[in-house]
């Protein structure tokens, strides 16, 4: 089960630290330290639902599978131009 935090350089994508999502404050104070020495880095943090479906006893296929199945309900939110919190529908709605 992978409920680890990561942040990753993005040049190299050699991981530079990990640590259990409890954790997750100390992954944000060493991210921003990382980013003090010029490092271009990613954190990954599982998602809630990834957490909730990993704790049920999920593979990696399964939540490569719900994560697609987010992004493309997110993209037909997008392309149905109903919009939302962060992209507004450029048509007024009734």
């Amino acid at each position: 089960m992978s409920s680890t935090v990561k942040i990753i350089d993005k040049e190299t994508g050699n991981i530079l630290f990990e640590c259990p999502v409890e954790q997750i404050e100390k992954a944000y104070e060493k991210a921003e330290e990382y980013e003090g020495f010029g490092l271009d880095i990613i954190l990954k943090a599982p998602s809630l639902p990834e957490t909730l479906i990993r704790s049920l006893g999920a593979t990696d296929e399964n939540v490569a599978s719900l994560n697609s199945m987010l992004d493309e309900e997110i993209a037909s939110h997008i392309e149905e131009d109903s919009g939302c919190s962060i992209c507004p529908p450029t048509t007024k709605l009734n």
